[in-house]
């Protein structure tokens, strides 16, 4: 795609985080609205500071200062549910009515100390931000103390420990999330609700360009979740939260520093962001941060070679807030570098960037039925090159362009909050370079969808009251994948490929007991092939096989079914869930013969892989449960189990995640916690057939144990926070690999590892 169209639609991006004019000049001319206002203290009357506080129906929010006071401008005429949130806490409640005029609304919340984990407002799993208790599918919200404890150096790792979450290891870098066992093109990558816009899904060699030092919150919807999302969210999605841009504006400059460092990849990460206002409704937000790792230690001391990481970011921007409206637009800058460990000992490295440009505004209005509008869009420029670290030539190199934009407006009929939608995809990929796995080609999608939340009772005032629900979402999309011509061994697959598909979802959650939520929700969704299952016609390295693609390939439909137990009281939460997936058309490697290519020193005989397509069935049970036994000390414990394979055959699909269980034990008094945990996985045999010595989807994975400690110390004071989490992974060393490691024949996971993660928010 020509620059200058690049750079037009950057430009509309830029107008999408401004208010329109209208909004600008009409506004003020309105009589001044009332403001929320009030004090968050805790069970005895003390202030808390640094509370988030938030009207998730109209996306505002605001932060308590040293005095746990807080006020949000010019909040329109209705009643409000307000949620409050500070990690050590259970959040806090309240209902306000704001009349059309007249004074200031003043509240007061109380929030009462817990040590059990608490997750925060769901933004991810459906339009409209939820108490989790309200949501109908599994999700994970890792936050806090929690994501200290678990913070890895990549996305992946930090996740790899929750119920239904693995990861696909390729070394330490080139790590991502596996739910549920479905994994590359099948699972969605977000940073702060966008696209992450890298490679990651598209070769298990390619690593997420998020660094987790970085975020704030991590949430992950497990299961479909096209509605929202569209294509390749088929299997679930991973949200990344570092809210870069900073709408609530502070009263006075605010930052932090963070760090991170790891002996079984020696080296550490840190982290510096600043939050400057001027005056009182704009913010200048200034971040950078960088990770520099060695060579990885495995499980019983050895070395992974060639598996070191680096990677360095900057974000700088600006936002808004005049009450009515809030915005801004950052601009991000991505570089890494990292090491691809091999079998035969073969040097090459990734050399990468990822630059981005977010743009976004939220209105509120009270015309009709509309309680706000969201515009928001992005544009981003991803390349990398695989390069031979011996000769210093490049192999391959990758270039891919993407611009996203979004339109979300809120509703509300009566008691019944709802969302419409429509966005855009719009993709330009190429690779070049003599090994290059497949042809350029540009991808154009375009969806619309609606969403309705119906409460089936009312909650006759109590704030805090679970009413029953009824969530319905239908969407629409149409995707084209336009393959190039160019080289001529890919002028087969030259031409244009279109989907339109049809997603939707029907949840409902029934409250059993004041702590107990009961939910079940079916969703139909789907997945389009990507440009490498369509026009592969090369070795591909990282999967050991000569790929050759199939240009007649359907969309993947996932049509899936969940129930699930939510735990949310006083001493008690966690959740069990079971599901069972039946995907149509799900897209396979199909090894049909040997085949011999040329080789660095001659001539090779490699499998064949010619990608097909069978129906598959996945189902499987999840859960994890914390009591608090006494005032301070917390058990848990965790487990899970997937099954995959084909409907017709029978034959296991590959690299699916082994069954584990697991427990912990917590002491937490608020300024002090300690914490043991300890983990089991279980043999996976359950492999289809091996093509070959090497192939790494028929090896079989051992039985394995971990043994996990941390402690952390936590002080508050006046406008600042301080956080130090001392963690030991794997004290016993243990050898192992996970099911779904792509190099589990030669390159083992982590061995004892000693951490560290250090925050200052001041």
């Amino acid at each position: 795609m020509p620059r200058s169209l690049l750079l037009r639609r950057a430009f509309v991006i830029a107008l999408l985080s401004v208010p329109s004019p209208a909004t600008i000049v009409e506004l003020p001319a309105q009589a001044p609205a009332p403001a929320l206002r009030g004090t968050v203290k805790d069970s005895v009357g003390d202030p808390l500071a640094n509370v988030q506080v938030i009207v998730a129906s109209l996306n505002r929010s605001a932060k308590t200062d040293a005095t746990g006071r807080f006020r949000l401008a010019a909040i329109p005429a209705g009643t409000y549910h307000v949620r409050t949130m500070l990690i050590g806490y259970a959040p806090g409640h309240v209902d306000v009515t704001i009349p059309e005029s007249g004074a200031d609304v003043d509240v007061s919340i109380s929030m009462r100390q817990t040590p059990l984990q608490i997750s925060a407002l769901q933004i991810t799993a459906t339009p409209l931000p939820s108490d989790p208790r309200d949501v109908p599918q599994s999700t994970v919200d890792l936050n806090g103390e929690a994501l200290a404890r678990q913070l890895g150096a990549t996305v992946a790792q930090s996740l790899s420990s929750q119920p239904g979450i693995s990861m696909r290891f390729n070394g330490p870098a080139a790590t991502a999330p596996v739910i549920r066992g479905l994994q590359g093109e099948r699972v969605l990558v977000l940073e702060d609700g966008n696209r992450a816009g890298d490679l990651s899904s598209a070769a298990p060699d390619h690593g997420v360009s998020i660094d987790p030092l970085a975020a704030q919150r991590i949430e992950v919807v497990r299961g479909p979740a096209s509605l929202l999302y569209g294509n390749q969210a088929l299997g679930g999605v991973v949200n990344v939260i570092s809210n870069d841009i900073p709408t609530s504006i502070p009263a006075r400059i605010e930052g932090s520093v963070a760090a991170n460092g790891e002996s079984v990849n020696p080296g550490g990460a840190g982290l510096a962001s600043l939050t400057a206002p001027l005056g009182s409704q704009f913010a200048l937000l200034a971040k950078g941060g960088g990770r520099h790792a060695d060579d990885l230690r495995m499980g019983g001391g050895e070395i992974l070679p060639n598996s070191f990481y680096r990677n360095y970011y900057g974000i700088g921007g600006g936002g808004f807030n005049t009450g009515r409206a809030n915005g801004g637009l950052v601009v991000r800058e991505y570089q890494f570098q990292y090491g691809l460990p091999s079998a035969e000992g073969e040097r090459s490295k990734i050399d990468g960037h990822r630059h981005e440009i977010i743009g976004r505004t939220d209105i509120t209005t009270s015309v009709g039925p509309l309680t706000s509008v969201r515009l928001s869009g992005t544009a981003q420029w991803y390349g990398h090159a695989e390069i031979n670290q011996e000769t210093g030539a490049t192999n391959t190199s990758f270039d891919l362009k993407t611009q996203t934009v979004d339109v979300l407006a809120r509703t509300r009929v009566g008691a019944v909050p709802g969302a419409i939608g429509v966005s855009g995809l719009f993709k330009q990929y190429a690779a070049l370079g003599e090994e290059a796995l497949t042809p350029a080609a540009n991808s154009n999608g375009l969806g619309a969808f609606l969403f309705q939340e119906v409460p089936l009772s009312r909650s006759h005032g109590n704030a805090d009251a679970l009413i029953p629900k009824l969530q319905v979402g239908g969407r629409y999309d149409v995707y084209r994948i336009e393959v190039r011509p160019g080289d001529a061994k890919f002028d087969r697959f030259a031409g244009a490929r279109d989907f339109s598909e049809v997603s939707g979802s029907v949840g409902l959650t029934v409250p059993v007991t004041n702590a107990l939520t009961f939910s079940t929700s079916t969703a139909r969704a789907f997945r389009a092939p990507s440009v490498e299952e369509l026009s592969s016609n090369a070795f591909h390295g990282a999967e050991g096989a000569y790929d050759v693609g199939n240009p007649n390939l359907k969309a993947e439909i996932n049509q899936g079914i969940e129930a699930m137990l939510r735990l949310d009281g006083k001493r008690a939460n966690g959740q069990l869930a079971a599901f069972w997936n039946s995907v149509q058309n799900f897209i396979t490697p199909n090894i049909v013969k040997d085949t011999t290519i040329d080789g660095d020193n001659g001539q090779i005989t490699v499998p064949l892989n010619r990608i097909a397509q069978a129906n598959a069935r996945l189902r499987g049970v999840e859960g994890q449960i914390e009591t608090q036994v006494s005032t301070n000390v917390v058990l848990g414990a965790m487990g899970d189990l997937v099954r995959g394979d084909l409907a017709a055959t029978h034959e296991p699909l590959p690299f699916m995640p082994a069954a584990r269980l697991g427990g912990l034990a917590r002491w937490d008094n608020g300024r002090l916690s300690a914490e043991g945990e300890y983990r089991h996985a279980f043999a996976q045999n359950r492999v289809p057939p091996a093509v070959s010595e090497s192939d790494p989807a028929g090896i079989p994975s051992a039985s394995y144990d971990l043994f996990n400690a941390s402690v952390g110390w936590t002080l508050s004071g006046g406008d600042r926070s301080t956080s130090i989490t001392l963690r030991a992974d794997n004290l016993l060393d243990e050898k192992y690999v996970d099911a779904t490691s792509r190099l589990k024949g030669f390159a083992f996971n982590p061995g004892r590892n000693l951490a560290l993660v250090y925050r200052i928010q001041f």
